[in-house]
């Protein structure tokens, strides 16, 4: 296996391992980590190399009430949820802001990874390519715009610490 591989499947395992944990810390620890996770992540992922899937897109679901109580126990465990955004900078006219949920970027996230951890970890025939294809797919699709938003929004809660 490819050490880059190795390092993003280090890198998501421990994003999980943080959402799925129920710890009672402190938000302003939660969220620091959370923000250093998902920073790891962006690196780790602009390193995966390229991959075929061979599994057609038919990858294990994670069920709506999983992500659901992911995303509650999320959203108690930090301090602010909401925030704006743009969602497209680019759009030729002025766009109009759009409300953000940091608690959902990060259920979102954790459900991407989570569908390639399990494809990785399933011992299948080409699980290693599948995962890879996975979440290099996703990234581009979905959880890289929650990714952003939710480091945007990171950065802004934490930023009073320094000064």
């Amino acid at each position: 296996m490819d050490n880059q591989v190795t390092a993003f499947v280090a890198e998501a395992r421990r994003y999980c391992a943080l959402i799925d944990g129920e710890n009672a810390s402190d938000s302003s620890v939660f969220e620091v980590e959370c923000l250093t996770l998902l920073l790891r992540l962006y690196q780790q992922i602009l390193l995966l190399p390229n991959a075929e899937s061979s599994a057609g897109g038919l990858f294990e679901r994670i069920s709506y009430e999983e992500w659901k109580a992911v995303r509650k126990r999320t959203a108690e465990r930090i301090d602010y949820d909401l925030y704006w955004e743009v969602f497209e900078p680019f759009a030729e006219t002025k766009p109009d802001p759009t409300c953000g949920s940091i608690s959902d970027d990060l259920a979102d996230i954790w459900q991407d990874l989570k569908v390639g951890l399990l494809t990785f970890d399933s011992g299948q025939l080409n699980c290693v390519k599948d995962a890879v294809w996975h979440w290099r797919f996703s990234f581009g699709s979905h959880w890289g715009y929650h990714l952003a938003g939710a480091i945007r929004a990171l950065t802004t809660q934490r930023a009073s610490q320094f000064y």
